[in-house]
């Protein structure tokens, strides 16, 4: 990850350097805010440690800035014991944590560890929704079409929705599509990962509006608030949120939550407040499972293989028997399964012609180590996915160190957007 560390003491600034540099991250050094702000940092970095108290431009200045980017690094405040009110407040303003003078090392290499893995879910998350986002919804079975029917009913009121399924079905396609339908259309759709954000960090972007300008801060509330992996949040988020849906904010606008788990058990189990659920499951749609809408995995497999012909430039086609080898899989993973084994065959394919033998359910293409993939194969897969990293390492079946390790050895582009 790429780390900025804003310190005007020279003495702490050296010291959270060198405890950092064990990390192996990359790290940059900076004597103030304003010379941060003056590098355009808050785009360039992944996780930004900060002082909260300097001369010229402060930490909350830095984290101001941080927020307006369109991924936002995770900020980490170090403050002097006077400080904390502050750090606490900017905590609310979007700040992922804070640490107190003197430093403890332990301390802080584990709350920027947890920066980092909080920024890595934050940019795959980023690439998952660019494909919702972008993606048609197929439903030639049964099961979708009675679900279709069901998701735009709900359009069609400002109830809250609860969308139930397992990993990789889609939900998030769903959300899209019920704030698309919605009568009358526009507003803004923002989607909260439960799972990744701190108390702290989710009471922020559940009240908090998006600040494009002072004028226009209010306007800019959602209309639709997507709230991912509700079951997720812990007691004290779920009452935060509780208080939220009664009050009726966003004012005008609608809930969309979706859980992979059964909240009805978890409530049983008082792990999820009762009246909660109930608030957010005034309708409930639960999304099938691939292997139970077989009919479906035919076209989806058609539409991943004209985005991907779409994003490589080529022509690209299943050979006869390909089909035949995608239907008989189960894909646990879903339709996110299917799309991966689509967008990665597409990449590797030599001729443009996707055999059974390209789609190796059992281990990725090229496997964790990346043999396999050649710096022709890497190219080709970084301009398929405009330099995003994420998407790159996905489409290859690598992890994305692995990808940084090519990336080395063959000094290709690329970025983590």
């Amino acid at each position: 990850m790429r780390i900025a560390v804003i310190e005007d003491d020279a003495g702490v600034r050296g010291l959270i350097v060198r405890l950092l540099a064990e990390t192996g991250n990359d790290l940059v050094a900076f004597s103030s805010g304003s010379a941060f702000l003056e590098s355009n940092g808050a785009a360039r970095f992944d996780v930004v440690v900060s002082d909260l108290k300097m001369d010229g431009a402060s930490g909350l200045d830095v984290l101001k800035a941080c927020r307006v980017v369109p991924t936002p690094p995770e900020v980490v405040l170090v403050t002097g014991h006077a400080e904390v009110r502050g750090a606490v407040e900017a905590m609310r303003l979007g700040a992922l944590d804070y640490l107190e003078k003197p430093l403890d090392p332990r301390e802080l290499r584990e709350r920027v560890a947890q920066a980092a893995r909080s920024r890595r879910r934050q940019l795959e998350r980023g690439a998952t929704e660019a494909d919702e986002a972008g993606s048609r919804i197929v439903a030639e079975s049964a099961a979708m079409r009675r679900l279709l029917a069901r998701a735009e009913k709900a359009a069609g009121s400002v109830a809250a929705v609860l969308i139930v399924g397992e990993a990789g079905t889609g939900k998030g396609i769903i959300a899209r599509h019920i704030h698309a339908s919605a009568t009358p259309p526009g507003g803004h759709f923002r989607s909260v990962d439960c799972a990744a954000l701190s108390e702290d960090r989710f009471e922020a972007e559940l009240l908090e509006p998006v600040e494009i300008s002072p004028d226009t801060a209010v306007e800019a509330l959602p209309r639709t608030l997507y709230l991912d992996e509700v079951g997720a949040l812990s007691r004290r988020a779920q009452a935060v949120l509780a208080r939220a849906v009664e009050g009726r904010r966003p004012p005008g606008g609608r809930w969309i939550a979706s859980t992979r788990e059964d909240l009805a058990d978890a409530v049983a189990a008082g792990s999820f407040r009762a009246d909660l659920y109930y608030r957010l499951a005034v309708v409930t749609l639960s999304v099938p499972p691939l292997r139970d809408r077989p009919e479906d995995v035919e076209p989806l497999a058609r539409l991943f293989l004209e985005e991907a012909a779409r994003r490589l430039g080529r022509d690209l086609i299943f050979a006869g028997a390909t089909l035949e080898r995608l239907r008989r899989h189960a894909f646990p993973d879903n339709v996110r399964e299917l799309r991966h084994a689509v967008e990665r065959a597409a990449v590797l394919s030599e001729d443009g012609t996707l055999q059974p033998a390209d789609f190796s359910f059992d281990a990725p293409a090229g496997g964790a180590s990346g043999q396999g993939v050649t710096p022709e194969r890497l190219a080709r897969a970084l301009a398929a996915n405009g330099g995003n990293r994420v998407r790159t390492a996905r489409a290859l079946g690598i992890s994305r160190a692995t990808l940084y390790r090519l990336l080395a050895g063959g000094r290709g582009p690329g970025s983590d957007r």
